[in-house]
């Protein structure tokens, strides 16, 4: 998975711009039909550039599906690292992270939405939640797991299943809420745990 923390190299505007223009006629069409039925003539017509340009940047459409995933998610959790305060208290990072996080979902809605529903990606679910563990295990590498009661691993893969689980849900349900009302949502049972929250209620 080409997830990493270093700052992305920085590519001519030209480039930046024939891709996001590849990238997003790819998205409009995993709206309009199954991503087995999109050919690169779709694509390339969509996004109003020839075939010889799509082939300069991408080798097939498998590969423009697999970089616009990574691009999304890299620029996901970018999102949820970017100028983060220092000094923050564990609480604090959670509900910055949080709220960076459901911002960018709400802002990419679409590509969430084609992703989760039509299954371009047969297994888009389990490597999000490989992208929010690997942020979480970044998060908490300096721990001292002798002094955790789970594995450090362990929460950090709990944390992401529980986000990319909340995500889609959220999704389902139409974005109802706001990006603010799911993080404090999300913020709470990162807290208290599911169960927790249920006991005190009662």
């Amino acid at each position: 998975m080409p997830f990493s923390s270093n700052p992305p190299e920085r590519l001519d505007p030209r480039v930046t711009r024939t891709r996001k223009m590849l990238r997003d006629a790819l998205i409009m069409l995993l709206k309009e039909k199954s991503y087995e039925r999109i050919t690169i003539a779709d694509i390339t017509e969509r996004a109003t550039v020839n075939r010889k340009t799509f082939y300069l940047h991408y080798e097939t459409k498998d590969h423009l599906l697999q970089s616009v995933t990574d691009s999304i998610l890299d620029e996901l959790f970018g999102e949820a690292r970017a100028e983060q305060p220092m000094n923050l208290s564990i609480d604090e990072m959670q509900s910055y992270i949080a709220g960076r996080i459901f911002a960018y979902v709400k802002k990419h809605r679409t590509f969430f939405e084609v992703m989760f529903e039509r299954k371009a990606m047969t297994d888009f679910v389990q490597y999000m939640k490989r992208y929010f563990a690997r942020f979480y295990e970044e998060k908490f590498a300096d721990l001292d797991e002798s002094r955790l009661p789970v594995q450090k691993d362990v929460i950090a893969s709990y944390i992401g299943s529980a986000y990319v689980g909340v995500i889609h849900g959220w999704l389902n349900d139409g974005m109802r809420q706001s990006p603010e009302e799911m993080t404090r949502q999300m913020i709470l049972l990162n807290l208290q745990g599911p169960i927790q929250t249920v006991k005190n209620s009662q």
